[in-house]
Formats: structure tokens, C-alpha cells, sequence
């Protein structure tokens, strides 16, 4: 415990915890030999505690360091300016109202356990679009900034500008010297520097000795470290210690608590068989289901109607061609086999034959999407553990964000399902 810690322990019994919580607890100390700086968050916290406190604090410190100490209080220095452009976190992004399943708890834990200082180890989230990475990033922000930690949370392309601008003026050294203010660094969307080498190459040495120097460091991609070129191997091998979490495809009862989680947000009531159906459609991403969500309302604004199941399917075309009744595993397997031209038998059990892998692959894909079971329900009609659904599923969402071709497929395969057509 450090001696302001025990001096505040002093403080709360002496003043009452209403009073410390209110005016002492809020105050951020710098103790140097005999010279103790106490920074308040703003004018009124400065003044009443240097008036109705000043004496009792000072008492509290002498006692701790068993001589006496000069006190003062004062607001933070202005802040230089930095180097990079930096914006405030989104207000709604907050551990508070992150939905928590199977598919990202490991994220959630990994970036609360980083937000709350209980590591110091970097930290990777990758995950396909709209799973919630950004959020997670935003609410660590949030709750660093609580503790009165100096952070800057923004995207990799931006950051990457203020770097090339001083890789340009032969400023690399004062750049990073110059962020040496802040206790955090938040990056989002690192993959957008793939095929960057040379950039990656600057940019992996800053942040390999921001990381030593024991500041936070926070990342998120749509790929793992292993497929992001030239990034891989500097994440693996310098960030040894750290922790990198993936985030899949909602599960299908993630999906219907995000699909209440939102409409709440929003001040909605949602029938219970519409929130079904909006979980089966469009809550696999979460930024497309807001998207649905505030078209709904504002067409339910403008035409003076109620939000129900006949709006939805004029407002929002993926429902109609939602199925009452969800394909079965089987017709999954079978439809998945005649796309990829194999017989359905290869698409069941633990075979690692190449030419296998990515259809029984897609399957899950499809089956976890579509059929409205869990991954253990999924595992037992596969054929395998629930582990191997979980990272089919995780690695066919990463490879349709990326490869076009695939990503056609599979949206081809599902029509079918969906439209039951042969």
C-alpha cells in the first residue's frame, strides 16, 4: 500500500466516508520526498478541499511519513497537444451494455481484466465486423478514463497518419516521445494496415517498447495475428505475454438477447415472435441489427403505426425470406455437400482431409446461423466436439469477410436453405 493510500485510510475514518468519497477520493496524488501534489478534478473540488480540508490532510500525511510535508492542491497542467488526432469513445459503448455469451465472454474478460488494471499484458481482439470489438475497445476507454487515465483510442489508418507525417519530417523519436502522456494506447482495425510493411515495421517497434515500458496497449483486427501479413510473427514474438481473444458469430441465444438488448436501447417493445425472427436474421452482426432496429422505428414514427410483425416485413426484405421452421442439420449437410460437389457422408465426423474441412466447416457455419441450436447441440450432430464447431464457425466468419468468392457461396447456399428451393 503506498503512503497516500494509507494516509486516505487515515483520512476516511476522520472525516466520514461521505466526505471522503465526495471530495478526497477524487483527487490524484504525487508524492515526491517531502513534497506532496494532490490534483483535484476541477475548481470546487480544489478550493473546498483546500478549505475545509487542507489541515486534516496534512496531519494524515505527517502521520504516514512520520515527519511533516508540504501540501498542495491544484488542478492537472494543461495537456500538450499529441501528435495524432484522437476522438472520445462512443457514449453507449460500455462494458455496462455489452452482451455477454459464448462467442466473446473470453474478449469480455480479457478486455475488462485490462480496463480494470489487473493486467498489464497487451491485448489482441480479432473477430469478424460487427461482433462487438469496437465496442469492447470503447469500453475499456470509458473505464480507464474513469480512473483519470490519460488515453487515446482511435483508428490504426489514423494513427498511421501521424506516424507517416513524422517519419516524413524526421520526427519518428519525438512522436512517440511525445505520447508518452498518455498511460493508454487504443488502436482499432489494425488489418487495415496489411500489405503496410514498412509501416508495420515502425509501427510493431513503438509499440513493442510502449508495451515494456508497462502502458496499456489495446488492438482489434478482423483477422488473427497469423493473417495479417508481416503483422503475425512481431505480435507472436514480442507480445509474448499478452492476450489474444477472438470473438465469433453470436450464438443463437446471444443473438436473441442482443436483439432485446438493442430494442430496449431504443425504447422498443418487440413481440416475442419478431425478436425471434430479427435474431435469426440480422443479429449476427450487430451493427446491421441497429441498423434494422432504427429503420423500424422511423417508419413506425412516420407512418403512425405500431412495430409489429406486418411492419417488419415491409420495412426489412430479410424476413420474408426467413423460414417458419429452420432447416435441419441434415438439409444443411446435403445442401452444403451438392454446393462443394461431395457426397453429405464427408461432412460429418473428424476426417482432416483437405478437401472436407472447409465445406463440414460451412456447414456449422450455416447450422449455428440458421437451425437455432447451441454449439453442443451442433457438436453431437456433426460428429464432433464443441470446441471444433466453435472455431469452424469462428474461422469461416473471418474467411467470408475476406474472400469474395466464399463469401458468394455461402450467402448462395443459404438462399436455398431459406427459400427451399433444391
Amino acid at each position: 500500500m503506498t503512503m497516500w493510500a494509507q494516509a486516505c485510510e487515515s483520512l476516511r475514518t476522520r472525516i466520514g466516508e461521505q466526505n471522503y468519497t465526495a471530495w478526497i477520493a477524487p483527487l490524484r496524488c504525487t508524492w515526491v520526498d517531502d513534497d506532496v501534489m494532490l490534483e483535484a478534478p476541477d475548481r470546487l473540488t480544489r478550493e473546498l478541499v483546500g478549505r475545509h480540508f487542507a489541515d486534516v490532510i496534512a496531519q494524515a500525511v505527517a502521520a504516514v511519513a512520520g515527519r511533516r510535508c508540504t501540501v498542495r492542491v491544484d488542478l492537472p497542467a494543461v495537456p500538450a497537444p499529441l501528435p495524432i488526432r484522437t476522438t472520445p469513445p462512443l457514449p453507449d459503448h460500455t462494458f455496462q451494455t455489452f452482451v455477454v455469451g459464448d462467442s466473446n465472454e473470453r474478449a469480455f474478460a480479457a478486455a475488462h481484466a485490462v480496463a480494470t488494471r489487473h493486467t498489464a499484458a497487451p491485448l489482441f481482439l480479432h473477430g469478424p465486423g460487427g461482433v462487438g470489438k469496437t465496442h469492447l475497445l470503447h469500453a475499456i476507454a470509458h473505464e480507464l478514463d474513469a480512473r483519470r487515465l490519460a488515453i487515446a483510442c482511435l483508428p490504426a489508418a489514423r494513427f498511421i497518419e501521424g506516424l507517416v507525417g513524422a517519419i516524413c519530417n524526421d520526427r519518428h523519436v519525438v512522436f512517440w516521445r511525445e505520447l508518452r502522456v498518455l498511460g493508454a494506447l487504443l488502436l482499432d482495425d489494425v488489418h487495415s494496415l496489411a500489405g503496410q510493411e514498412r509501416m508495420q515495421e515502425h509501427l510493431m517497434d513503438g509499440l513493442v517498447a510502449w508495451a515494456k515500458e508497462g502502458r496499456i496497449l489495446a488492438l482489434t483486427s478482423d483477422r488473427a495475428p497469423g493473417d495479417v501479413a508481416g503483422l503475425a510473427a512481431r505480435v507472436r514474438d514480442e507480445f509474448v505475454s499478452g492476450v489474444i481473444a477472438g470473438i465469433a458469430p453470436p450464438e443463437p441465444s446471444l443473438c436473441l438477447r442482443l436483439v432485446h438488448s438493442k430494442a430496449r436501447a431504443l425504447g422498443l417493445a418487440l413481440e416475442a415472435g419478431l425478436a425471434t425472427r430479427l435474431a435469426a436474421t440480422v443479429s449476427g452482426n450487430v451493427r446491421r441489427l441497429e441498423g434494422a432496429l432504427r429503420s423500424l422505428l422511423a417508419h413506425a414514427r412516420l407512418r403512425g403505426r405500431d412495430i409489429d410483425a406486418a411492419l417488419a416485413l415491409e420495412v426489412l426484405p430479410p424476413l420474408r425470406r426467413t423460414p417458419d421452421v429452420p432447416p435441419t442439420v441434415e438439409r444443411i449437410i446435403a445442401v452444403t455437400a451438392r454446393a462443394f460437389r461431395l457426397p453429405p457422408r464427408g461432412l460429418r465426423g473428424n476426417s482432416r482431409r483437405a478437401i472436407v474441412v472447409l465445406p463440414r466447416h460451412v456447414a456449422m457455419y450455416l447450422a449455428l446461423k440458421l437451425c437455432r441450436k447451441s454449439a453442443a447441440q451442433l457438436a453431437r450432430e456433426f460428429g464432433c466436439n464443441y470446441t471444433t464447431v466453435r472455431n469452424a464457425c469462428r474461422a469461416v466468419g473471418k474467411k467470408i469477410e475476406m474472400d469474395r468468392e466464399l463469401r458468394a457461396l455461402v450467402a448462395e447456399i443459404e438462399r436455398r436453405l431459406v427459400d427451399d428451393t433444391p
